[in-house]
C-alpha cells in the first residue's frame, strides 16, 4: 500500500523575514522617542499634516531612499522636512517638555523622523 505525501507547505507567516529585520531595525532606531499620540487619535489635521511629510519624504529622497548631498536643493529639502517633521511630532507629543528635551538631543534626526514618518503613515492607512 502506497502512500501519499502532501507537499511541505510554508507555515503561514504575515511579514517575511525581510520585514521583520526591518522592523526591528525600526524599533532599535525609536528607542526612547517620547510618547506620541497614537495614529487613531488623530484629528484630520494630523493626518493631513502627517501625510504632507511623507510626500515630502518621498519628493526628497530618491528611488534608493538617500538624499543627494550634492545637490544643494536636495539639501535644504531635507532640512525643511526635519524642521516640519520635529515640529509635527512635537505637537503630538504627550508630554511636550520631554518630547523638546529629547529632540535638542537627537542624533541621527534624518533616520529617526525618516522611520517616524513612515511607522505614522503605516498606522494612518490601517
Amino acid at each position: 500500500m502506497s502512500t501519499t505525501r502532501k507537499p511541505a507547505t510554508k507555515p503561514a507567516t504575515s511579514r517575511t523575514l525581510e520585514e521583520r529585520d526591518a522592523q526591528i531595525a525600526e524599533d532599535e532606531l525609536l528607542k526612547g522617542v517620547p510618547a506620541l499620540k497614537p495614529a487613531t487619535a488623530f484629528r484630520q489635521r494630523d493626518r493631513s499634516n502627517l501625510l504632507k511629510l511623507g510626500l515630502q519624504l518621498s519628493d526628497v529622497a530618491g528611488e534608493d531612499g538617500e538624499v543627494d548631498e550634492n545637490d544643494p536643493r536636495a539639501a535644504a529639502a531635507m532640512l525643511d522636512l526635519l524642521a516640519d517633521a520635529d515640529e509635527f511630532f512635537e505637537s503630538i507629543a504627550v508630554d511636550r517638555d520631554a518630547y523638546v528635551a529629547w529632540s535638542e538631543g537627537l542624533e541621527h534626526s534624518e533616520q529617526v523622523f525618516s522611520a517616524l514618518i513612515a511607522k505614522y503613515t503605516r498606522a494612518v492607512g490601517e
